[in-house]
């Protein structure tokens, strides 16, 4: 009998490319809210759990009888009203999570983090999972309570359970809720993007990054993070290789430094008067001239694992939103 795998987050971006390959050697059991419907695996064979991460009878019930556990579920949010609720969601729900998971005796635990919770530089340079976090500075709530996260998990396997951390990079492609002319690459075609983010940030493929998760499910050393990356890129270099898949204009400039911190102090003040709910956060701007560079040859070494082109893949990602 193949073994169980109970996966949380099961109606995210990345479950959407990730469950129908674990479909492939697992029995499922997927855990959605109450009333959520889940078309998408309309033809893959699962069993259903409804509940919240934060029901711990529930989780307990379903982790019974279950050999390996996928923790995709998270909130994810730039916004610093947010903050407490990620830090329950993110950093707490995690750690009840594994504490239960040891003691239903799952197998193997994978948790998927997020570059986000591993370092930056303000230089073009690239990070590993030795990079010291330095995020802590920005207040950056996301970031913070997923680093809080992964240090439960990480307590957890000192203790006995058998968890492996992933770490995926800004990912597109299948199943990203944003469709069509309201998606990056839409807007880019459109020709709606004036100006690119100072920095630089790492891109992939999320079908790359499921097959480094199956990777890492399968062969990952225990108590161990591998960055899952892709290909790094400028904010420049990203728009233009966006625009020559789609037909569009990039931008030929940087937004401004200077600007871009005026308008992060402008928003802060809005935010903390009028709680504001722009879909351009201080957080995003605090974020937006670093250099998220990443090195992923821990995952070539240790999984077999590497991201495949950046060119193609988003070429393939266009193709599929002009389709829906």
């Amino acid at each position: 009998m193949a073994p169980l795998c109970f996966v949380t987050g099961a109606s995210s971006f990345v479950a959407r490319a990730l469950i129908p390959r674990l479909a492939v050697g697992y029995r499922l059991r997927l855990l959605v809210r109450s009333g959520q419907h889940l078309p998408q695996f309309a033809k893959i064979e699962h069993e259903r759990v409804e509940g919240r991460l934060e029901d711990e009878a529930v989780l307990a019930s379903a982790l019974g009888g279950v050999d390996h556990v996928v923790h995709l579920a998270a909130l994810v949010s730039f916004r610093p009203e947010d903050r407490a609720a990620m830090f329950q969601t993110n950093a707490a729900a995690t750690e009840r999570l594994v504490q239960l998971a040891r003691a239903a005796q799952v197998r193997r635990f994978l948790h998927v983090s997020t570059i986000s919770a591993v370092a930056y530089s303000t230089q073009p340079i690239e990070l590993n999972e030795s990079s010291p976090y330095n995020f802590g500075p920005l207040k950056i709530g996301y970031s913070d309570s997923k680093l809080a996260a992964e240090q439960h998990v990480l307590a957890a396997a000192q203790e006995g359970l058998d968890a492996v951390i992933v770490n995926p990079p800004s990912m597109y492609g299948p199943g990203d809720r944003r469709k069509g002319d309201d998606s990056l690459l839409g807007a880019v075609m459109q020709g709606k993007v004036k100006m690119a983010p100072p920095g630089g940030t790492n891109v992939a493929n999320v079908t790359d990054v499921c097959d480094g998760m199956l990777a890492a499910l399968d062969r990952g050393r225990t108590g161990e993070r591998y960055l899952l990356g892709g290909e790094n890129l400028t904010g420049i270099e990203l728009l233009e290789r966006i625009a020559k898949a789609v037909g569009g204009h990039a931008p030929k400039r940087a937004a401004p430094r200077a600007l871009l911190q005026a308008a992060t102090h402008l928003l802060r003040l809005k935010e903390r008067v009028f709680g504001s709910r722009a879909p351009i956060t201080s957080e995003i701007l605090r974020m937006a001239p670093l250099y998220m560079w990443y090195s992923s040859d821990k995952a070539d070494r240790e999984l077999d694992w590497r991201a495949g082109s950046v060119d193609a893949g988003i070429e393939s990602a266009w193709r599929q939103l002009r389709a829906t």
